[in-house]
């Protein structure tokens, strides 16, 4: 029986995956991943126990994440996005170089500012913004939202509070923010380095 439940989860995750990859006829992702939670649920993969466990250690991760978004949400309301893209645009005076590094900059600020699912929602609609205004090709794009992204994501290793899967690990192992910070912050500061150099 136990074999049986198990192949049952496994069959219910890959559905589910396909499901919200494909997403036929358009179909949003939370509906698939919904009916596929609570066919786990119901199939007894997980208990009530063990749910309420888990609400317990994403609540705070859950709350910072609502709160990134409305926060960029409330700054596209007065248009900051495309403020900042035209300052990007105007400070670059026509240097593909320049704007790179401004771009760079940016996203290291914010990532070091919000967090990374903060600068995520906010640099991402400012490129964009940006490189359309600028009228770039699709490959000329590619530098300036890759390394943005690189940049962001590995500005936030040192920063606990950078996105749910750390602030989730961080409570888990009962770790707090300045070990997390202290441990990582060396190491990523290297990398970081060596990275502006090439």
């Amino acid at each position: 029986m136990l074999v049986d439940r198990d192949l049952v989860i496994l069959f219910v995750f890959f559905i589910t995956m396909i499901l919200i990859f494909w997403r036929p006829r358009g179909v949003n992702e939370a509906f698939p991943a919904t009916i596929g939670a609570l066919i786990i649920l119901f199939v007894g993969g997980i208990s009530f126990q063990e749910l309420s466990e888990i609400a317990l250690n994403v609540t705070e991760a859950s709350v910072t994440i609502i709160a990134t978004i409305v926060m960029a949400i409330v700054l596209e309301s007065f248009r900051f996005f495309e403020w900042c893209a035209h300052q990007l645009a105007f400070k670059a005076n026509g240097s593909g170089i320049r704007l790179f590094w401004y771009t760079n900059l940016l996203c290291f600020f914010m990532t070091v500012i919000f967090n990374n699912d903060g600068s995520i929602l906010i640099t991402t609609p400012i490129l964009l913004l940006l490189l359309h205004h600028l009228r770039l090709k699709h490959h000329e794009k590619i530098p300036y939202l890759l390394s943005g992204a690189l940049v962001a994501t590995a500005s936030s290793a040192p920063i606990g509070v950078s996105n749910i899967v750390n602030l989730i690990a961080l409570k888990i192992v009962g770790m707090d923010l300045y070990m997390h910070t202290a441990m990582i912050f060396a190491p990523t500061s290297k990398a970081l380095l060596c990275f502006d150099m090439e």
